[in-house]
Parts: C-alpha cells; sequence; structure tokens
C-alpha cells in the first residue's frame, strides 16, 4: 500500500501553499552469488511542505519547498568481502535505515517575450539511521553521511528568435554544479571517495550544455544541435575495487 496526502490552500490566486505525506515501497529480493540470502522490501516516507508562486505582471515564478524523508531497508549496492567464509569480494544488494532533510527552490524569470532566465538550488542532508556494514571488518555507520552531497545548482537562459513564416530559432544553455560526496568510514572500500593519491574520486563536478533548435511556424517539424559538457570536464565518480 503506498498512499499519498495533499493539502493545498491559495493564498491568492497567484500563490499556493501545500503539504503532502507519501510513502514509497520497492520488492525484496535474493542476492544470486549469496547462499540463502535475501533482502527486505524497501520503503520511504516522505513529508514535504512548500509555496508555489507566479508574479505575471513582472514574469517571474518562485517556487520553494522543505522536505524530510525516511527510508526503511532502501537498497543499494555494496562491496563486501568474506562472504560465507570466502575471502574474495564480491558486489551484493545490501540494505539500511536512512533519513534526510532538504530544501529545493527554483526561480524563473521572462523579462522580455523572448528571454527567459532561470535557476535551481538544492541542498540536502543524507545520513544512516542504522547501518553496520557486512563482511570483514564491519564498521558501524550510523550517524554517518550517505555520501550525497550537500549542495547542487543551475544556472540556465533561453533565447527565442522570430523569423516569422520561416519558424522559430530557440537558442538555450544551461550550467550546472554538484558539490563535492561527503565520504563517510566505509567509502574508501566502496571507491565513492578518495582511493589514491593520482586522481580524485566523488570531487565537485561542473558541466556547461548548449542547445539551438529550429521550430517550423505551425510546429509540426522541428530540428536541433546541441552540445553537451562544452568545457569537456572529465570526473571519476567511482573505483570498481574488485
Amino acid at each position: 500500500l503506498s498512499p499519498r496526502f495533499v493539502l493545498d490552500y491559495a493564498v491568492s490566486p497567484d500563490v499556493m501553499l501545500f503539504g503532502s505525506i507519501a510513502k514509497g515501497y520497492k520488492a525484496g529480493g535474493f542476492n544470486s552469488v549469496e547462499v540463502d540470502s535475501q533482502f527486505d522490501n524497501e520503503e520511504v516516507w516522505n513529508f514535504e511542505a512548500g509555496v508555489r508562486s507566479l508574479y505575471s505582471h513582472v514574469g517571474v515564478i518562485l517556487n520553494a519547498s522543505m522536505y524530510y524523508y525516511l527510508y526503511s531497508d532502501k537498497q543499494a549496492i555494496s562491496l563486501v568481502s568474506g562472504i560465507d567464509g570466502f575471502g574474495v569480494p564480491q558486489y551484493v544488494v545490501d540494505t539500511s535505515d536512512e533519513e534526510a532533510w532538504g530544501i529545493d527552490a527554483e526561480a524563473r524569470w521572462q523579462p522580455y517575450d523572448h528571454v527567459t532566465l532561470y535557476a535551481n538550488l538544492a541542498f540536502i542532508d543524507a545520513t544512516y539511521q542504522d547501518k553496520v556494514t557486512r563482511g570483514d571488518n564491519p564498521v558501524d555507520l550510523s550517524g554517518e553521511p550517505t555520501g550525497e552531497p550537500y549542495l547542487s545548482a543551475a544556472l540556465g537562459a533561453s533565447y527565442i528568435w522570430g523569423l516569422d513564416a520561416y519558424g522559430d530559432l530557440d537558442l538555450s544553455g544551461r550550467y550546472a554544479f554538484r558539490g563535492e560526496s561527503r565520504c563517510n568510514a566505509d567509502s574508501t572500500r566502496q571507491g565513492t571517495c578518495q582511493v589514491s593519491p593520482n586522481f580524485e574520486v566523488g570531487e565537485a563536478q561542473q558541466r556547461l550544455d548548449l542547445r539551438l533548435a529550429w521550430s517550423s511556424d505551425d510546429q509540426r517539424w522541428g530540428a536541433a544541435v546541441f552540445v553537451t559538457n562544452l568545457l569537456d570536464d572529465q570526473y571519476i565518480t567511482g573505483v570498481n575495487n574488485l
């Protein structure tokens, strides 16, 4: 059973407050590399409250929300050594109880008919409620971060040229930032944080994308060219410790 309850209140025709409670579910299963193994169903409760607003006279949209979620037996791939007495490390589905709270904010501004600017900002603090690693030398991670970075953000802009009977041209760009991963006592073994002096793992990331699109006057046809990761940044997001 996955219920969802939502309550919203229109403060004015252009401003709405809301709150929601929702539950999610994911079936459990078995690890084929581990004898007589199984992992439990994953469940999550999510609590959220926020505001949605539109200021049409100046072309501005402002949205923000706060949330808290609570995971029970969240499933994730983990590297485990010493399964069933064997010393060979293996990747299995492991579970943990986690909690997180965060804030999301979004702003969009259309100062002119052909120009749109937008920005997004997110903060999250995700930690383990109950987690002890499996295999040789178990580690208690309760209270430690799950690896999710604190901050992520994006800035974007779009400009549209009207070509009359020849359609429209839309040039858009987006710059995104993701903070560095938060390490814990098991991150090195899992390969998600620093494991070598020769390169960085889980460092902060940036990405710039551009797109130029054409659409016909009747909106029936369109074509686009785009470049992703224009700055050609490269990052190591994880290391296979096998």
